[in-house]
């Protein structure tokens, strides 16, 4: 009488019937052989074989930005609204200015950037950053680099300042009841 699975028959019985020089059933009938299938790769269309996606990051207080370019038309995208719709005017604006610098490296590239967290202008700045970052690693050479660090110096190195966490005894982080000595 077999009870279980038949996966726990010990490896050191197996050992004694080879030695032994048993033939267990399962040696002696060979297992039949199954028709491989032969598996097709499937067809990329050649619009998406040709692109080839590099991502670049860009940040501002608490707001991250991720800008990915390929080649194409000149098109820049945010959180897939074309740039030139985008509301606020400032912030449209802000972020425009890496693409205006750039000059003629922007016809020949497409932009996607996907922006989240923060404000709008801290979302301004980090997908601005991210745009830039993405021009200037596309360019031969460093004249795309000088031109936008003569434009903003904080395009490509990034904005360190964040905003300092509350403490006690007051309403903020550095402000303090006021004392009256009376």
């Amino acid at each position: 009488m077999m009870t279980g699975t038949g996966y726990a028959k010990s490896q050191r019985g197996e050992e004694e019937e080879k030695e032994e020089g048993k033939v267990t059933q399962e040696e002696a009938v060979p297992a039949p052989k199954r028709p491989e299938k032969k598996e097709e790769k499937k067809k990329v269309p050649p619009k998406l074989q040709a692109k080839r996606v590099k991502l670049y990051s860009g940040a501002r207080k608490t707001a991250r930005a991720t800008a990915s370019i390929y080649p194409g038309t000149g098109k820049v995208r945010v959180n897939g609204r074309i740039l030139e719709l985008w509301e606020p005017e400032v912030a449209r604006l802000h972020m425009l200015g890496p693409a205006l610098v750039s000059g003629e490296l922007r016809e020949r590239f497409d932009i996607d950037v996907k922006v989240a967290g923060g404000g709008f202008m801290g979302q301004a700045d980090a997908a601005a950053m991210a745009i830039a970052r993405a021009y200037v690693d596309q360019s031969r050479g460093n004249e795309a680099r000088e031109r936008m660090n003569a434009y903003n110096k904080y395009l490509l190195s990034g904005d360190p300042r964040q905003a300092e966490p509350k403490k006690f005894g007051g309403p903020g982080a550095r402000r303090k009841r006021q004392k009256s000595y009376r």
